[in-house]
């Protein structure tokens, strides 16, 4: 009974870890999860062109650029925006379904990807949820979610393509944002600010009425301190469940192969107590908790892991028999 209590605690361990990642990830991407993952040289570009957005978006595929990023927001409500991507788009975290593909951006109906509190009503008559925009219902692919960030949780993007149908909007009507490498190819950026008639351009600045930056020495050291006791805590853990193992073996009376047989016995049935938490609560974590430093919470259970495992070897295979 205490073994399978020592595992539960294991897989507890391993879920506040992946909670304390999370919550690190929020305090250090809040900022950049509120732009959407556009970067601190995405640029507003101010048009009064009334060119339809699928018009725009047409002319843009034809020019020869480098990569980028456009969002056009809705001005009337800055919640909804139309993206298009160029060879390039910036990949949000999902709590469902899957981020917008290249070929999203060439296919003839649009699609959506929805914030975990987004005010437009999600229908969902099957399998598949839709939403209602434009008296137009659109498949929604996928749900970002990420704690603290307000404008990304309420964000609704629509993905734009040329070979879609006239859109309801026109450039004078949303704002458009622009990312990525054409920024810093002024012969790229040229082309689309005479596509768009583009008359001034200005840093993008997303806001919300309790919009606050996020304070650049706080960058989440506290909760990578706790992942770090953490584990010291889960190696704790592994000695507490070799304790009645380590016990049945120095009170064994057996010899050679015997030996070596049982030996091997308790070293399957301590990898079943500490290696199928692990497994479970690695599953878990990736299921339910969003995280953007998956190499850190990799390296955590790589580590853990490997630790367990040796750990099992040492005080198994190199326990003396306390008669000796």
């Amino acid at each position: 009974m205490k073994k399978i209590i020592s595992s539960i605690v294991i897989f507890l361990i391993v879920l506040l870890t992946g909670v304390a990642i999370s919550k690190s990830d929020s305090i250090k991407y809040n900022n950049t999860m509120n732009r959407l993952g556009m970067s601190d040289d995405a640029l507003v570009l101010k048009t009064k062109s009334k060119k339809n957005l699928v018009t725009a978006v047409s002319e843009l595929s034809k020019k020869k650029t480098s990569s980028y990023q456009m969002i056009f927001f809705e001005k009337s409500n800055s919640d909804v925006g139309y993206i298009y991507g160029h060879n390039k788009f910036n990949k949000l975290p999902l709590t469902s379904g899957r981020y917008f593909s290249k070929e999203d951006f060439t296919s003839q109906i649009p699609f959506a990807v929805q914030g975990k509190s987004s005010e437009i009503e999600a229908y969902k008559p099957q399998s598949q949820a839709y939403i209602k925009v434009d008296n137009h219902y659109i498949s929604v692919i996928g749900n970002t979610g990420f704690d603290g960030a307000d404008i990304l949780n309420s964000q609704t993007l629509i993905s734009l393509s040329p070979n879609q149908p006239k859109s309801k909007y026109h450039l004078n009507q949303v704002t458009t944002v622009i990312d990525g490498n054409a920024l810093s190819n002024k012969e790229s950026l040229s082309k689309i600010k005479k596509v768009l008639h583009v008359k001034s351009t200005h840093k993008y600045v997303p806001q919300t009425d309790d919009f606050t930056n996020v304070d650049a020495n706080n960058n989440g050291e506290l909760y990578m301190v706790g992942i770090v006791l953490l584990f010291f805590l889960i190696v704790a853990v592994d000695f507490y469940i070799l304790v009645p193992l380590k016990f049945d073996l120095a009170r064994s009376h057996l010899t050679g192969d015997l030996k070596n047989n049982y030996r091997n016995g308790l070293m399957i049935r301590y990898l079943l107590y500490t290696l199928v938490p692990y497994a479970l609560a690695f599953t878990a974590v990736h299921w339910k908790i969003v995280i953007i430093s998956h190499n850190t919470f990799n390296l955590f259970m790589a580590v853990s892991v490997l630790i367990t495992i040796l750990i099992g070897l040492s005080q198994i295979f190199f326990t003396k028999r306390s008669d000796q």
